[in-house]
């Protein structure tokens, strides 16, 4: 059954509305303006062939959230005729009417219909995600040992990465979510990002592959949703337009260290600069071929690194930026280091969180105890639920709400640990692939958390 007919047997959609043609078109330009990646690439959409197979996608979406409104059929009958004969009278009165919704050319109306309809179906992912409540996830995650199943549990499936480094996770995230989805199932949201610069004559192996991004944008936007963005850090991407308001997965893999080593709320900035300086060499700002870097002495070598490398942002900083956009998060590949620094921000006794104290060997034994000797009897593979050997922290962090009298506070409905960097058959990041060849490095570590906000009350009279 063809969509024309499809449509005209059974009408629109049950949860169409009606919508005024300027309130549509605005609709259609802030989606250009959200969405610019989307817009250039959307050329490729109106081939003949792609355009016919995009064509009932794209119907569907404008029937789905305008179907009762006047303007509908008619836009839709001059997307029909789009690439095929049509006399000159009925190619100018469809060319008008695609003017008319849009102010574009044809080609262009058609186009930014494409990118809206594309806007929606991100938009569509906070309320979606919203419906699965903090107890639903947590059963979701301990029913699979492969995290990323619950994406087939959610109407708009959207995952954000966090220092997406050379797109190894996004390829085989993509490469899983598309082997395993039914015909019926939608299409993944995967957006990426990395503060290392598009160019950079520093980062190595870490700059984003430029086939595999090719490779992720070359699917069915109906299967999988790809952009990344490079230059970016945690402030920046807090500010992207073109981000969703929030996930149903934000990941990390490898969180860099120092960035994430060493938190700012317990240490003072001139030790944790002593601590650098003595476990990683004197340092210093330089210039790389024309690059403003840091340049590290290590072992009688002159490492050279962007020059952001040694900011400290701590775990707390990474732990908010994932519970205020994903309704999962999963940081992977931890290292030893970064991952008891986030441990200690995650559990309810302020003992694990000892003033002006690095965390080394020594003082992680003392300070976590018989909890450092469970977790570190873990084997590869291994995996248990936090909440049975530590209680977990409540007021996490506290997210202001607006002008209102009160805010939001974040505990922790679920925290769950594994041990390993690679572990059989979950997608996986390039960084947790090389473990197994730095002998200096322990057995790394996964978290896997929930976040359940919390409406507080303003106490004050």
């Amino acid at each position: 059954m063809t969509e024309e007919v499809r449509q005209k047997r059974n009408g629109p959609p049950k949860h169409s509305e009606t919508v005024e043609l300027s309130d549509f078109r605005h609709q259609i330009q802030k989606a250009r303006e959200e969405f610019p990646q989307l817009w250039e690439s959307s050329r490729k959409y109106i081939a003949p062939e792609q355009y016919q197979e995009i064509l009932p996608w794209l119907i569907e979406g404008i029937r789905y959230h305008a179907g009762e409104s006047s303007w509908v059929q008619p836009v839709i009958e001059a997307l029909l005729a789009f690439r095929k004969p049509q006399s000159s009278g009925q190619q100018c009165l469809h060319q008008q009417i695609l003017k008319n919704l849009s102010g574009l050319p044809s080609s262009k109306a058609i186009r930014a219909l494409i990118v809206w309809r594309f806007s929606q179906q991100a938009r569509h992912n906070k309320s979606q995600t919203g419906e699965l409540s903090p107890a639903r996830l947590v059963e979701l995650l301990q029913q699979s040992s492969n995290p990323y199943d619950l994406l087939f549990h959610v109407l708009t499936p959207s995952l954000l990465d966090i220092g997406a480094g050379d797109l190894t996770f996004e390829q085989e995230l993509g490469g899983y979510y598309l082997g395993k989805r039914s015909p019926e199932q939608p299409g993944l949201i995967l957006h990426a990002f990395d503060r290392l610069t598009p160019g950079s004559k520093v980062g190595g192996v870490y700059h984003r592959n430029r086939d595999r991004e090719r490779a992720l944008k070359s699917v069915s936007p109906k299967e999988l949703l790809f952009r990344f963005w490079g230059d970016m850090g945690l402030e920046e991407c807090s500010r992207e337009k073109g981000m969703l308001s929030r996930y149903t997965m934000v990941t990390c893999h490898a969180p860099a260290n120092p960035t994430f080593a060493y938190e700012p709320s317990r240490l003072t900035s001139d030790m944790i600069d002593r601590h650098l300086r003595r476990t990683r060499g004197d340092y210093h700002f330089g210039r790389f071929q024309g690059e403003h870097v840091l340049e590290v002495s290590h072992r009688g070598q002159i490492l050279t690194f962007p020059d952001w490398k040694f900011e400290i942002l701590g775990p707390l900083r990474l732990l908010e930026f994932i519970c205020k956009n994903g309704a999962v998060g999963v940081l992977s590949a931890v290292d030893d280091e970064v991952f008891w620094e986030i441990l200690s921000q995650l559990l309810a006794d302020e003992r694990y969180r000892p003033v002006n104290q690095i965390l080394t060997l020594e003082i992680r034994r003392k300070v976590f105890g018989d909890l450092y000797e469970r977790l570190q009897g873990l084997g590869s593979g291994d995996c248990i639920d936090l909440s049975t050997v530590a209680k977990l922290r409540t007021g996490l962090f506290h997210a202001p709400k607006g002008d209102c009298e009160g805010g939001e506070s974040v505990r922790l409905a679920y925290v769950e640990i594994r041990r390993g960097a690679v572990l059989t058959g979950i997608p996986s990041s390039f960084t947790a692939r090389q473990f197994g060849q730095m002998q200096e490095e322990a057995e790394p570590w996964w978290i896997i958390l929930v976040p359940e906000f919390e409406v507080e009350k303003d106490e004050k009279l």
